[in-house]
């Protein structure tokens, strides 16, 4: 039986893949995407619980631009997608937080706030933190700004104080940084604008309305999505990719294929060598988080805040812990806490996630592992207690996801959910027509892996 034959085949759909679907739909092109889920979105995903809708990877949408800053890049993505904002429904955080023992600042989608309140909090470091920000806005993190920077390095040299250098590290590593103690400046200013300078918001109807409109409109154009049903081997000779072979042993011929699934995952399939992609290295990041599922909204409890990032130390480390877990550093999200979301079933969830070690939880198996999990979360809610006492009472389910969880369902090794600290930005390969986009590509998050998808295929298919 002859192959079937496609203009390009996209291997996963997560975020970018989708975006470069739906990008190359727009002009014609004949586009085939294999999941091995049997859900798409990737990182970003989503299950069912008791009827109940769950995001798996949603905590706060980033880059949320006001709609006439037409260069932010939330906004150049829904014009390259052909997507109108008010589709998407998304709300603003009413604010975070960032808490230290000795500090606390708060933020909003109001930058002058947030700079306000370093202003306050660390008058000496005013003006260094106000050459910092023009540092930022004057990079060109996303375009021709050379990676491999160190960002501790360069933020020291223009704020003294090492508790402000740790706040302000802490939610950019949290949310975007694949790399132990430090972190690319590069990707330091792209997160830094994603966080502080644009602000934060979430999809009332959560990731699945996102995913099913961009869905929609790949098929609506012709697109197809085989879900439950991955990539297992990709064959080519001479430099060039020329068939895809499924689970299911089928096999599929394209002129061209983009992989969104990582460097090294996508190496593995492939039966000629990415020496690129083989040499980046395997991520250590890893990270441990609950889901509690309360009988009332999480604001009831007096949690107002949409983010709390709350370190229980004033010298901040991203770093896989000795244990199993690093309690030192706690993220708190909680989905209720947006404009317009304070009726969603997801008001009544609280989320937190601590640093984990990678290969610690994926040495544990069957009932080793199972405790392991309930005694971290028998520690999440003795945390929880200390500073809310009567929201423990209101728990009525947990469910926890660790590396070994991520490793399962998306194949990313080591359940590093930022991949190799190795970025390939160009998205090229020694393989002249396989083309990276994604995490590994170097562009996280929900904005981050649309806007990647987009990119790459301007540059490389157009």
């Amino acid at each position: 039986m002859s192959s079937a034959f496609y203009d390009v085949i996209i291997i996963g759909a997560g975020l970018s893949g989708l975006s470069a679907a739906l990008r190359l739909s727009h002009f014609g092109k004949r586009v085939a995407i294999f999941e091995r889920h049997h859900f798409p979105g990737g990182l970003n995903s989503y299950y069912y619980r008791d009827g109940e809708l769950v995001d798996v990877g949603l905590h706060a949408l980033t880059n949320f631009a006001a709609a006439d800053e037409r260069s932010a890049p939330f906004n150049a993505m829904l014009r390259q997608l052909r997507l109108k904002r008010n589709e998407l429904e998304l709300c603003p955080q009413n604010y975070s937080l960032i808490e230290f023992p000795t500090a606390q600042l708060r933020l909003s989608n109001d930058f002058s706030e947030f700079s306000a309140a370093v202003a306050q909090c660390f008058p000496q470091e005013a003006a260094g933190f106000a050459d910092l920000v023009e540092a930022v806005r004057c990079s060109d993190c996303y375009g021709a700004m050379p990676p491999g920077l160190s960002a501790q390095e360069q933020v020291a040299g223009y704020i003294s104080s090492p508790l402000l250098r740790s706040m302000l590290f802490m939610p950019l590593m949290f949310y975007g940084n694949p790399c132990v103690a430090d972190m690319d400046f590069k990707q330091f200013c792209i997160m830094f604008h994603s966080v502080f300078l644009e602000g934060m918001a979430r999809p009332k109807k959560g990731m699945k309305a996102i995913i099913d409109r961009i869905v929609k409109r790949i098929r609506d154009n012709g697109g197809e999505l085989f879900l439950a049903n991955g990539i297992v081997a990709l064959h080519g000779e001479d430099g060039q990719l020329q068939e895809a072979v499924d689970e299911k042993g089928r096999s599929y011929k394209a002129q061209s294929f983009i992989s969104c699934i990582g460097a090294r995952e996508t190496a593995a399939l492939c039966q000629m060598p990415l020496v690129e992609l083989e040499q980046s290295r395997a991520g250590e990041i890893g990270f441990f988080e609950s889901i509690f599922y309360l009988d009332r909204p999480a604001a009831d409890f007096g949690l107002h805040a949409a983010t709390v990032f709350r370190s229980m130390q004033d010298e901040f480390r991203f770093a896989p812990p000795s244990d199993l877990v690093d309690y030192q550093s706690q993220v708190y999200c909680l989905p209720g806490n947006y404009a317009g979301c304070e009726d969603i079933p997801a008001a009544k969830q609280l989320r937190l996630t601590h640093l984990a070690n990678p290969q610690a939880w994926l040495k544990l198996d069957g009932e080793q592992y199972e405790q392991a999990k309930m005694q971290v979360v028998q520690k999440q809610k003795e945390i929880l207690a200390e500073s809310w006492p009567q929201l423990v009472q209101s728990i009525i389910a947990v469910e926890s996801q660790t590396p070994k969880t991520i490793r399962r369902y998306s194949g990313r090794e080591n359940g590093c959910i930022y991949g190799s600290p190795d970025k390939i930005h160009s998205g090229k390969t020694t393989c002249q027509n396989l083309i990276l986009t994604g995490t590994d590509q170097g562009l996280l998050g929900i904005v981050g892996a649309l806007i990647s998808g987009i990119s790459m295929v301007n540059q490389h298919l157009f």
